[in-house]
């Protein structure tokens, strides 16, 4: 609808904060079928710090003009997403599911989000350092970051659609670069051109559709189950080297990623996945050094006074200031091969040892 005061057309949201989204318990269920319509935006930050969010957005985009438009999201915030804990569902039809135009940093908890645009998608940095997140595109990039991103810790299971369209996206046109430093990671349809992995990553050219797969990285086992389409190849990670088995029994345990995945469960049969690998890519060659660290930042500050910090002590444990001016160097740990990435993503392709 056109706003004769503020003289703009807007859309619809289930929530909408004019300064800043906290979420601590209990629960938010939301469902938006307006044209262009959002589960919840704000102005400011999100904080996702426990209780449970599920958002569904079926409607369509709204396009007047090349100026006046409208997308249908699932969760998008002006400034940055921290997630810390609690459960969320974001599925959008026709739009990212999950965006933000700073920068999403994840330490915990648990997130499904589907859309046949990109599923996650940050206008900066994104950082995974735990808890466990399912992004899956039918149409675009799993997690599309327009800055450095960052992975290393939790759980990254994450669809993209094929081609182009990789699972794991960064802005590489700009000079950014994906950087794997730890986690589990099961990647449907290849990672980012010139990633930079410290930690191991190993591929298998193909997968098989509608199918749960095992994942084991020492003695934790997690499981995934394929979807019906996306992109070929499929690449995993973690912290030891991982054992992969296709068409495995699930007995048990805790659903989640919307019963695209499985923790604490039993596995029976299935059939190993042969892992070529390993792989450090992006390496600079003749050097020596350490892998690089993301910058620490410090989280924003609520403009209440009479609420503590998200963080409960005042202060978040990233203590720096963030300044991310541009793409970090290249860098790799000495002892692995040296590989880089397909030219149009997709997988990793064998390079020469340095």
């Amino acid at each position: 609808a056109y706003d004769e005061d503020d003289q703009e057309y807007k859309s619809s949201a289930g929530v909408k904060a004019d300064q800043y989204f906290v979420m601590n318990d209990g629960s938010l269920t939301i469902t938006n079928s307006g044209q262009g319509g959002k589960g919840i935006s704000g102005d400011g930050p999100a904080y996702f710090q426990g209780g449970t969010v599920d958002v569904t957005v079926t409607g369509s985009n709204y396009a007047k003009n090349s100026e006046d438009s409208k997308s249908a999201k699932g969760i998008k915030f002006d400034g940055n997403i921290y997630i810390s804990g609690g459960s969320i569902s974001a599925k959008a039809s026709n739009h990212e599911g999950i965006e933000s135009k700073g920068k999403i940093e994840m330490t915990g908890g648990t997130v499904f989000a589907q859309s046949k645009d990109d599923a996650v998608n940050s206008a900066g940095m994104t950082a995974i350092t735990g808890g466990q997140i399912c992004a899956y595109s039918t149409g675009n990039d799993g997690i599309d970051t327009n800055g450095n991103c960052y992975l290393e810790g939790g759980v990254i299971y994450a669809i993209g659609s094929g081609g182009a369209e990789v699972a794991v996206d960064a802005n590489t046109e700009k000079g950014y670069k994906l950087y794997v430093n730890g986690g589990t990671l099961f990647a449907l349809g290849g990672l980012e051109k010139g990633s930079s992995l410290s930690q191991s990553c190993y591929q298998a050219s193909s997968w098989n559709r509608n199918t749960w797969y095992s994942l084991s990285v020492g003695n934790n086992t997690f499981a995934f189950k394929t979807p019906s389409s996306g992109g070929t190849g499929l690449v995993v990670s973690g912290s030891s080297e991982p054992e992969v088995k296709s068409g495995v029994t699930v007995t048990g345990g805790d659903q989640i990623f919307n019963g695209m995945g499985a923790v604490g469960a039993s596995f029976s049969g299935g059939s190993t996945t042969h892992l070529p690998g390993p792989a450090a890519a992006s390496c600079r060659s003749g050097t020596n050094q350490h892998p690089e660290r993301r910058p620490r930042f410090r989280r924003d500050r609520l403009e209440n006074p009479k609420r503590p910090a998200p963080d409960g002590g005042g202060r978040s444990p990233h203590r720096e200031h963030l300044q991310e001016s541009g793409p970090l160097p290249n860098h790799h740990r000495p002892g692995l091969q040296a590989y880089q990435m397909g030219e149009t993503g997709g997988g990793i392709h064998p390079y020469q040892p340095v």
